[in-house]
């Protein structure tokens, strides 16, 4: 049988291993609590860059509506170059107008693109389009 003074000899190596251990462990809740800090900091970013890439997607929608619309009218009335003033009420709603298109006869539809800065790294700007004319009566 092993006697009390050599197993406390054989156990002293593993006891001073688990005392080192505990005195190792202080300050480990500092380091996990600004790691959960700098997680929450990250979510936060990515959904504030994510809210705004979509309030700038509707911007550019409604600045696409807009120009449409005042493109449709304008051909409506008889204004010779309508996409002109589609990119002139784009440039006032600040986006950039892509394309106007001009379809049918006098009175037809027209579809713009407009694109519009974000100022998200990933997401540089966004891009909408729309048409407008009148309908058809039946």
């Amino acid at each position: 049988m092993i006697a009390r003074s050599q197993l406390q000899r054989l156990l002293l190596p593993i006891r001073r291993f688990c005392i080192r251990l505990h005195r190792s462990d202080k300050g480990s809740g500092t380091v996990v609590g600004v790691a959960l800090v700098m997680v929450a900091a990250t979510l936060v970013s990515v959904m504030s860059g994510a809210g705004h890439v979509a309030v700038r997607h509707a911007q550019a929608r409604s600045a696409a509506d807009l120009a449409a619309f005042s493109a449709a009218l304008a051909w409506r009335n008889g204004r010779r170059d309508p996409c002109s003033l589609a990119g002139a009420v784009a440039e006032g709603n600040n986006a950039s107008m892509v394309s106007c298109h001009m379809e049918g006869e006098h009175m037809g539809d027209v579809e713009v693109s407009v694109t519009m800065h974000v100022g998200v790294p990933l997401v540089s700007k966004v891009v909408a389009s729309a048409r407008a004319g009148p309908s058809a009566c039946d």
